[in-house]
């Protein structure tokens, strides 16, 4: 199938909307084969509440142009969904990232995936609970942020889809190694469109902590693995080489074509160099979190989270935070999640995340924290008390 690559250097509605419709006429879709089809559910990439201008998520313009552009073809009941990450609650996503006056302005609805009924599909590991609404929603339109990512290289849309998944399963993907399950997710959810966000895009230590970067772009077509080559083309990935493990893996198993057909500008007018993030660990500091792709971001968004709740709890002032402080900025502290752990070559005080950890732990009596994640109070505590 084709796909479209789009020059748009801002995020400016009006101009976004004629691209976004005129690629439409001219790949010939046909988003209403059944006049009586009214319900679309539109999936950003808003995994954190986090400001457009952060490059963090989906920007809310180009999710207008779309609104607008499905209402012109009759849908009437359109609705935003994502799945957020751990610690956001109920709507704040939404509001938080610029999405909410779309509720005021279009009527346009919004739901937390994490939080809706789900109906069951049969894929490749038996059977998977995906929200009800994308089952039997008359359009789903796939809208990712082109991003580098710490654990998959990129997250583009096929990477997208894994929003749709309940926290169980976003688990058992990193169980079952995350880039596979990616693959067969792509064979039973399947978008009818796919606009990719590559106005400001996101290069080094995404999807959070990358640095914006300019492309000036949007990335359209039906095909996931098509759309996503041609994104790693723009970004300077070479697919051809397997650089991309979970693309490599969707050209073998015939998802799309390894050379998609590419419509629009010039590849070379948009083409640039996206420096990757570390493969083998994130750093703030001197604290270094391993990465694995059997760990979910569950263990370490609860690090986080609970390093940020002992700035707010005086119990912990004169406790965890003098002593984080201090093997934070003079020593060092290593964390080490997920099944298949395992234990740096250098390293400081090792601290073993969440339930996959709990034999690495054992075997080299080292710090461990249970749960699955974690919770915040036994992260601080495993830490103040340093066993």
């Amino acid at each position: 199938m084709p796909v479209k690559i789009v020059k748009a250097e801002k995020y400016d509605v009006k101009s976004l909307e004629y691209s976004i419709r005129d690629t439409i006429e001219e790949l010939r879709l046909n988003l209403r084969n059944n006049k009586n089809k009214k319900t679309a559910i539109l999936k950003p990439n808003i995994v954190i509440p986090a400001k457009p201008k952060t490059a963090i998520i989906t920007h809310p313009s180009i999710v207008e142009a779309v609104v607008n552009v499905l209402e012109e073809k009759g849908f009437e009941d359109i609705i935003i969904g994502e799945g957020p990450g751990l610690g956001v609650e109920g709507d704040s996503i939404f509001e938080l990232s610029g999405y909410k006056r779309l509720n005021k302005k279009k009527g346009v609805r919004f739901l937390n995936l994490n939080k809706v009924e789900r109906g069951t599909l049969n894929w490749k590991y038996g059977t998977l609970k995906v929200p009800k609404i994308l089952i039997d929603a008359d359009l789903y339109v796939n809208l990712p942020k082109m991003k580098t990512h710490a654990q998959t290289v990129v997250t583009l849309a096929m990477k997208n889809q894994k929003g749709v998944l309940s926290n169980a399963d976003k688990k058992r993907f990193h169980m079952l190694g995350l880039h596979e399950p990616i693959v067969e997710l792509a064979k039973v959810v399947k978008p009818d469109l796919i606009v990719v966000d590559a106005v400001e895009a996101m290069e080094g230590e995404g999807p959070l902590r990358g640095k914006k970067k300019e492309v000036g772009a949007l990335v359209i077509g039906t095909n996931i693995l098509e759309v996503d080559i041609a994104c790693c083309e723009i970004m300077g990935i070479d697919v051809g080489h397997g650089e991309v493990e979970h693309i490599k893996i969707g050209i073998r198993e015939n998802i799309g074509s390894e050379k998609p057909n590419l419509l629009g500008v010039d590849i070379e007018d948009v083409k640039t160099s996206f420096k990757r993030a570390n493969e083998k660990y994130g750093k703030i500091l001197n604290v270094y979190s391993w990465r694995n792709p059997y760990a979910c971001s569950m263990c370490i968004d609860s690090f986080s989270l609970a390093v940020k709740s002992s700035l707010w709890n005086p119990k912990y002032w004169l406790t965890f935070i003098p002593k984080f402080v201090y093997l934070a900025m003079f020593k060092r502290i290593d964390i080490i999640q997920g099944v298949h752990a395992e234990i740096p070559d250098e390293h400081g005080k090792i601290i073993c995340l969440g339930d996959c950890t709990k034999e690495i732990a054992n075997e080299n009596n080292l710090i461990h924290v249970r749960g699955c994640p974690p919770n915040s109070k036994d992260i601080l505590e495993a830490l103040i008390k340093g066993e």
